[in-house]
């Protein structure tokens, strides 16, 4: 029975073979129809091509202090870890995210006037860039209030008057100017057209103008960004284009945007922390105008010539132990000025200079620095999302946690410099107690001039901090570094002889087989209908 069976299988599908070969004609026919719909292809279908470029994102160290002595005011700032403008770690995925995030991209699409869209007359949705006759522009204010497409059909004629139709959500307003260039008036604003170059009468033209918002997010899903190597700074970056002095642009501007928004980043930190440096500078300027006036009023008052001179023996004894208190004094003075900034409420989430001398503990800097690193962290974070994201809390939760250990840390490192600033006093206290036949006024004025001292120390301090931080600022270093730069590959990707031809062999196929079964079928069902009938 099995063998019955597979004959009849065999003799079936002979039948079958056998009776598509004999209308060759259908397949000869849909052959030819075929030819009509690739060649539209190869021909309508604009030759589309792909740009490349590659960059190197550069890690952003920031400014750095020279290691030297400690009795140097160099020296001091390298102890107390006063790091520089940039202190986090750097994040491969970080930086992709910023450079495919939308707010990006805006700001290529409107840098180079992408949301405007000028269509090629007599071609299906083809969108001009460099031969466009016509430019349309508007303000940044009509940019921002765009909410919905605008289209305009423009029509000129042969004496120069032009025609606008323009085209929204609301309908259809029609304007009529003598000449160009002539400003279109919108409730979303205004808008400028103009001849590109030389007048062209008469012209045709449609163009139409999105949100960039809209024209950004098309660009992130056709934009690829992909990582060079596992454990390489280094982007590929690629994009399709028919036109190809679009696609080069658009690469060179996303890098250059990057950039520049990378800069507007490093002057803005910058130029906080230059402030928070006037700020102190001005503070200890007043500080020791202050000191030095109680030295004059004291000298006059008690009617000194040259304390100096009767001092100096008394004060190269005491030399070394002087040179310690000052920079106890200068270092208490450095970590008071953190307290106070900490513990303002406006700058809950700003960095937070590394004050804290690697000398009182490990622990003391690390907690600062893991501090200003939770807040880039938060700051790249809000950068790369958009509405309210669990992750925003979370990161504000871990950033109070590490706000309570960096207040633990100040007070630790109060107390320790307190205890060491006391111990040292009692020393000097000893060797002044042994200065019997040291008048008074001597030892008083011996104090003005520590107190002069530490605020000298301070002050050169914060100067050179903040001259590091000027250069820093003035430096301009692009954090993404061009290693290949954009260039259009040789091969075109559309259109495809391939995908014509396969086109091609599954119409022929196709077509006349379902024609001819469809044929029988209905030859059949008629045969059944009149033999019923």
């Amino acid at each position: 029975m099995e063998s019955i069976q597979q004959d009849n299988e065999t003799i079936n599908l002979k039948k079958i073979i056998i009776y598509y070969f004999r209308h060759w004609r259908c397949f000869v026919v849909a052959g030819i129809i075929s030819l009509i719909p690739a060649l539209l292809y190869l021909i309508l279908v604009p030759r589309t091509y792909e740009m490349m470029t590659k960059i190197l994102l550069l890690e952003d160290k920031g400014t750095s202090s020279s290691g030297l002595n400690i009795g140097d005011a160099s020296g001091l700032m390298k102890t107390f870890g006063l790091g520089g403008i940039s202190g986090g770690s750097f994040n491969m995925d970080d930086e992709m995210a910023k450079l495919m995030s939308t707010t990006t991209l805006q700001d290529v699409v409107l840098k180079l006037g992408l949301n405007v869209a000028y269509y090629k007359p007599n071609a299906y949705k083809y969108k001009m860039y460099e031969d466009t006759p016509l430019l349309l522009s508007a303000d940044s204010l009509t940019q921002k209030n765009l909410e919905s497409p605008i289209t305009f059909n423009v029509d000129i004629d042969k004496t120069g008057k032009v025609k606008v139709v323009a085209k929204n959500e609301d309908g259809k307003k029609h304007f009529e100017f003598n000449s160009l260039p002539a400003e279109i008036k919108m409730e979303e604003g205004s808008f400028l057209l103009s001849f590109r170059e030389d007048e062209i009468k008469p012209l045709s033209l449609k163009l139409e103008i999105s949100p960039a918002i809209w024209v950004a997010q098309d660009l992130s899903e056709s934009l690829l960004f992909d990582e060079f190597a596992k454990n390489a700074n280094v982007v590929e970056i690629s994009c399709t284009d028919y036109e190809k002095k679009r696609g080069l642009d658009l690469l060179r501007t996303l890098v250059d945007v990057y950039n520049s928004q990378e800069d507007s980043i490093k002057k803005a930190e910058g130029g906080k922390s230059v402030r928070f440096l006037d700020e102190r500078l001005n503070a200890v300027v007043a500080d020791l105008t202050d000191i030095e006036v109680n030295i004059e009023r004291y000298k006059l008052k008690n009617k000194m010539t040259d304390i100096e001179y009767d001092v100096q023996f008394y004060a190269d004894q005491m030399k070394e132990l002087q040179m310690k208190i000052i920079e106890l004094e200068a270092q208490t003075r450095l970590v008071d000025l953190l307290d106070a900034y900490v513990k303002d409420p406006q700058n809950k989430y700003n960095l937070v200079p590394i004050l804290l001398a690697s000398g009182e503990g490990e622990n003391s800097s690390k907690s600062v620095s893991s501090y200003n690193e939770a807040l880039l962290e938060r700051l790249r974070l809000m950068q790369s999302t958009k509405g309210d994201n669990p992750l925003i809390g979370q990161m504000n939760k871990q950033v109070d946690q590490l706000r309570e250990s960096v207040f633990l840390s100040i007070d630790n490192a109060k107390k320790s410099l307190n205890l060491t600033l006391d111990d040292l006093k009692g020393k000097e206290k000893i060797i002044m107690d042994k200065m019997g036949v040291v008048p008074t006024l001597e030892r008083e004025y011996v104090d003005f001039r520590r107190q002069q001292e530490i605020y000298q120390a301070l002050y050169l301090i914060l100067l050179q901090k903040r001259e590091d931080f000027m250069l820093s600022i003035g430096e301009s270093k692009d954090r993404a570094r061009i290693v290949e730069a954009a260039y259009v590959k040789k091969k075109s990707i559309a259109p495809r002889k391939l995908y014509a031809l396969i086109g091609m062999i599954i119409f022929t196929m196709v077509v006349p087989v379902a024609f001819l079964f469809g044929k029988e079928q209905f030859v059949a069902l008629k045969k059944e209908y009149k033999e019923t009938k």
